[in-house]
């Protein structure tokens, strides 16, 4: 019997899509690697007792999802220059009794990307939260030359601009048809970094579809459904379109490698998803 030398899990609110447990557990199989991965829905009233009880407890690491990838940021003790740009932390590695921050949202999209094959100069991000800054930040490393971010809330709106103006060209805007229109036309990249179109979402998505999309690419940082209403909108303009899954399997993969030091290859996570997926389509 395998000794778990590895605690470790996902906090977040909810959690009934995630397949992150499933992922772990298929890697740690494939891998031979000693982990447990548990998966912790905790309601935004017990929070605070839950990061209490992290760091008292056995637990070697976690990720962390919405809506806590802000708020932990309080309870930890240090946390990497790129988590305290992006300001937001999604995994965590525990030193002693001490709680270190890292993001690996970031990495995921760039790796993302580079799989798309798409070196971005002008970038359009639809949203101003955790996700739009990863991506952000992801535009820096990538050196893009412009971004502009479609974000209404003023408080969201001064920070993008305080953080990331010194870093590269940006633009903030509100979410008006005549304005998201013309900078449709311009972007080689358009991103979906908002919840409008998550499965327990209903609608259409909020954007017209009068444009030409040749030449650009739609990246939707949610992976479910596969082809998501996002998608749909750049698919019937003639854009090409991807969803978050790689994103979410190359953070993944980054987080694995922070806690264990264990490097894994892309293929490996692509495999254990299929099958992961087959055991759900039976």
């Amino acid at each position: 019997m395998t000794t778990i030398k590895y605690k470790l899990g996902l906090v977040g609110y909810p959690l009934k899509h995630s397949i992150s447990s499933l992922l772990f557990r298929e890697i740690a199989l494939r891998e031979n690697l000693p982990l447990r991965y548990t998966c912790w829905e905790i309601s935004p009233a017990y929070s605070e007792e839950f990061f209490h009880w992290l760091k008292r407890s056995e637990i070697s690491g976690i990720n962390v999802t919405i809506p806590y990838k802000e708020r932990i940021m309080d309870h930890l003790d240090q946390f990497d220059e790129t988590a305290r740009i992006i300001g937001a932390v999604n995994v965590v590695k525990k030193f002693g009794d001490e709680l270190h921050g890292y993001n690996t949202d970031w990495y995921g999209f760039v790796e993302s990307l580079k799989k798309a094959c798409l070196q971005p100069s002008k970038m359009l991000i639809l949203g101003g939260g955790g996700a739009a800054r990863a991506v952000l930040y992801g535009a820096v490393a990538i050196s893009c030359r412009a971004v502009t971010v479609v974000e209404r809330t003023e408080e969201k709106v001064r920070k993008l601009r305080q953080d990331f103006s010194p870093l590269l060209e940006l633009k903030v805007i509100s979410w008006e048809s005549s304005l998201l229109a013309a900078e449709i036309e311009e972007a080689d990249l358009v991103v979906n970094a908002t919840p409008v179109g998550l499965p327990n979402w209903s609608g259409s998505f909020p954007l017209e579809t009068s444009f030409l999309g040749s030449g650009k690419l739609f990246f939707d940082l949610i992976y479910k459904p596969e082809v998501t209403p996002f998608m749909k909108i750049g698919l019937c303009c003639g854009a090409r379109a991807v969803n978050g899954l790689d994103m979410l399997l190359f953070q993944a993969m980054k987080s694995l490698e922070i806690w264990t030091g264990v490097k894994t290859s892309f293929q490996s996570w692509q495999e254990a998803y299929q099958k992961i997926l087959g055991c759900e389509a039976h």
